[in-house]
């Protein structure tokens, strides 16, 4: 319905958007007519090839900061689209997404594949999504391919799975949602101060990725999968690019390694498993799928095989670089950390995580709840938190992203200090886990 095609600096706010039957708001590309549907007209390069070849055209056709994206999508209800309520290829680059209202996205399932979602975006480089209310959407918000210097940050995402009738449906695997999914994506992308109550809560087919104070919900899914092309009888991985830090210019590209994932400051909560979500996807998704595992186990715990630092360090030591030695050593898993988490509901750690906090007595609830027109967290968690306070986190105690060595830092290149909480409150120096200052706030309306 609205699209600023190949420009920069519009501005989209205040807006209702609704019953589009493909996409609400377009941040999209400009038309390669030599690659215009490439993939199904010329058919002899794989869909990932033609993704790379388009991404170098653009850049050396004018893609650059000084030309392209910077928009600002603001306080806007889009709802009831058939496809995507704000999609983006490429000309979304360094833009913010803010204070909107997108809801039920693709739930008549007329749409369907691989460009869905609440939000579906293509190189999301230095965008900002803040305060957002992402829910009953086939899938909440999609990062695919370069989300780097990308803020996922104070947003609550709920209900985001495929509708009622298709989740009953054993056979219906294909598209469940979630929360946030990125995909094979170098990072850095950030995810701070949000609250994420799906099933499944964020799908990590990736690397670079960083969680601050977050409540999740959900389980993690698609550790270590989803990375390649599925060729049955080739290897396929899938190459993608990254890039000079805040800016478009290619920097390399690399398969994904998985890992180089942290955790800081969380607050993991199991819920309820839904019968039709462990007989539908759950059971027959663990069974040799490369693309989905279907965990809906909440924790950090999809990443009990991955190296610590100082494990993946050793591989290293004593090593010059130089020679023909054939070595595994760089393209092993990368190492995760994790610090000041809280679990509960039986929401499990990985084995390495030396100080997670593991509530195995309380019964936590946590639902959101509408009332006067407000929406509102309704849980108990901050009855049972633990009387050790967290570190106050900052970009200088995250460790960079490794493909593209970029930090956890503002599109400006200056750095982050989490001292602000999902609502705006200010934190003391010593924080307690989770999105909120401190559980008092729980009364307050988040939207």
């Amino acid at each position: 319905m609205i699209g600023p095609h190949w420009s920069k600096g519009w501005i989209i706010e205040d807006c209702e958007v609704y019953e589009s039957k493909c996409s609400g708001i377009s941040l999209g590309k400009y038309c390669q007519p030599n690659n215009d549907n490439k993939w199904l007209k010329w058919k002899y390069k794989d869909g990932t090839q033609t993704e790379r070849d388009c991404i170098c055209q653009a850049q050396a056709e004018g893609w650059t900061k000084e030309n392209i994206g910077s928009h600002i999508v603001r306080r806007c209800n889009i709802h009831d689209c058939g496809q995507t309520g704000i999609v983006g290829h490429l000309g979304g680059v360094f833009s913010l997404i803010e204070d909107n209202h997108i809801h039920h996205i693709n739930n008549k399932q007329n749409l369907a594949g691989a460009e869905i979602g609440g939000i579906k975006m293509h190189a999301a480089i230095d965008c900002i999504y803040r305060r957002n209310h992402i829910h009953h959407c086939t899938r909440g918000l999609w990062l695919d391919w370069q989300a780097q210097g990308t803020r996922v940050t104070q947003n609550l995402f709920h209900d985001n799975a495929l509708p009622k009738e298709y989740n009953q449906n054993k056979e219906s695997n294909i598209g469940c949602g979630e929360d946030l999914f990125i995909e094979v994506s170098h990072g850095p992308s950030l995810l701070d101060n949000n609250i994420f109550l799906s099933d499944r809560a964020v799908k990590l087919c990736t690397q670079g990725v960083a969680f601050v104070h977050n409540i999740i919900a959900g389980g993690l899914v698609g550790v270590g999968r989803g990375t390649n092309n599925g060729a049955p009888g080739e290897p396929s991985p899938r190459y993608t690019p990254y890039h000079m830090p805040h800016r478009t210019e290619i920097a390399g590209f690399m398969t994904i390694l998985h890992g180089d994932c942290k955790f800081y400051n969380n607050i993991f909560i199991q819920r309820k498993m839904r019968p039709a979500m462990l007989e539908g996807m759950f059971l027959s998704m663990t069974n040799g799928n490369d693309w989905d595992d279907g965990n809906i186990v909440a924790g950090t715990i999809p990443f009990d095989a991955y190296p610590t630092f100082d494990e993946w360090k050793a591989l290293f030591e004593g090593y010059c670089g130089m020679g023909s030695e054939t070595t595994n050593r760089y393209y092993s898993k990368l190492p995760v950390w994790a610090g000041g988490n809280l679990y509960f509901n039986g929401a499990k750690p990985m084995k390495k995580e030396a100080d997670a906090y593991v509530d195995l007595k309380n019964q936590v609830e946590i639902s959101c709840e509408e009332k006067t027109g407000k929406v509102y967290l309704k849980t108990n968690v901050y009855d049972f938190l633990p009387k050790e306070k967290c570190r106050l986190m900052k970009t200088d105690d995250i460790m960079m992203a490794f493909e593209p060595e970029e930090k956890y830092e503002n599109p400006d290149g200056t750095p982050i200090v989490f001292d602000t909480d999902l609502i705006g409150k200010k934190r003391g120096s010593s924080p307690i886990a989770g999105p909120f200052a401190d559980g008092g706030e729980v009364k307050e309306p988040l939207f």
